[in-house]
């Protein structure tokens, strides 16, 4: 593999000429960005693989929807069957499921849906523009947040957030060295002079601010993931010891998920690994059913659930439960809050 991400250098390198260029366009206005009638708010990241910007975007939502402000979210929607602009989620329903939405968008609506009925939208479409058309048209959103649109630059966003994931960036230097297909960089690093606000995610670990970061913004923010509880279907809540957990998922980096499962003292007898935004099989599930033993349950990510809980034959007649994890600000978080205050009232003020 290593020999392969050598062989793709040059193609590395052509890619990143190509973003560096589109990227100087925007910057001097040779491509124009178009702003909505609504603030902004994009999260996003420089790299591929899972950094946690969905996670930050629940946060984000969840902070205006606690104070009276509805809120239109807006994704391509990785991984989903169809390609045209839809909604998601009305504010009372999930209208589509997750092969058309996306595993994350169905996330983000059964999450929300939870508290704030009516009170948010969510859209799927890879143009972000049309995509913003669309839910303002439908629907009255105070506020319309991006998740992983940092590269997505057509769309004027009156904050911009890119999020890095601490463990990763502190371990594996070298795949930050180039750009996709030999490196793992969207584009390189020089990109996040673009962002407002930097969210070093920690994740399950606990860092201080990475000295590299700094000299890309002055303001980096850290986050991490707390469990809050492990749930099945029926919202019953895993509280039973002396078993054993077969863990599996399908997301980028499972090391901080299996660390947070360690963390509860649970002992992890065999872990499935499926690629990242896998889509289930039966096989998938069978091979699953067929680690079953008297003492284990299983324990997967919410991202993960949203997919197999279709498979009713193992979620309702196995102890499936997976991992309920909450977003905690845990460096600078007034500075974070006064910024996303600051996007609502500044485009505010330049209306009137």
């Amino acid at each position: 593999m290593q020999v392969i991400k050598i062989l793709l250098i040059p193609v590395s390198v052509v890619y990143s000429v190509i973003i560096f260029f589109r990227n100087k366009f925007y910057d001097y206005g040779i491509i124009k960005t178009r702003k909505i009638s609504r603030p902004v708010i994009s999260t996003g990241n420089i790299t591929t693989g899972g950094t946690g910007k969905t996670p930050l975007t629940i946060h984000i939502a969840r902070y205006f929807l606690d104070k009276g402000i509805s809120a239109g979210i807006i994704s391509r929607g990785y991984g989903r069957n169809s390609g045209e602009i839809l909604t998601v989620c009305n504010g009372n329903d999930i209208l589509v499921n997750a092969d058309k939405s996306g595993d994350e968008l169905s996330m983000i609506s059964e999450e929300l849906l939870k508290n704030y009925k009516g009170k948010f939208y969510i859209v799927a479409g890879a143009d972000r523009i049309k995509a913003a058309e669309h839910l303002l048209k439908n629907f009255n959103a105070g506020i319309i947040i991006l998740d992983d649109a940092f590269q997505h630059r057509k769309i004027f966003r009156d904050t911009d957030i890119a999020v890095i994931d601490a463990q990763d960036f502190s371990e594996n230097r070298s795949g930050y060295f180039f750009t996709v297909p030999s490196g793992m960089l969207r584009e390189y690093m020089s990109g996040l002079k673009r962002a407002d606000v930097i969210v070093q995610n920690n994740k399950a670990s606990d860092y201080g601010i990475i000295p590299e970061l700094k000299q890309f913004s002055q303001l980096v923010i850290s986050m991490r993931y707390k469990t809050e509880y492990i749930i099945d279907f029926k919202n019953s809540i895993l509280t039973k010891s002396g078993f054993k957990a077969v863990v599996f998922s399908g997301i980028a980096n499972d090391e901080s998920f299996l660390k947070l499962i360690n963390n509860e003292g649970i002992d992890i007898r065999d872990t499935v690994k499926f690629p990242d935004h896998h889509k289930y099989s039966d096989s998938d599930i069978e091979m699953l059913k067929a680690k079953y033993s008297e003492d284990t349950v299983y324990i997967t990510t919410e991202k993960d659930f949203v997919k197999v809980k279709q498979f009713r034959d193992f979620t309702e007649k196995f102890p499936v439960y997976y991992l309920k994890l909450k977003t905690e600000i845990t460096l600078n978080e007034n500075i974070f809050y006064h910024i996303l205050d600051n996007a609502l009232n500044e485009n505010r003020s330049n209306k009137n």
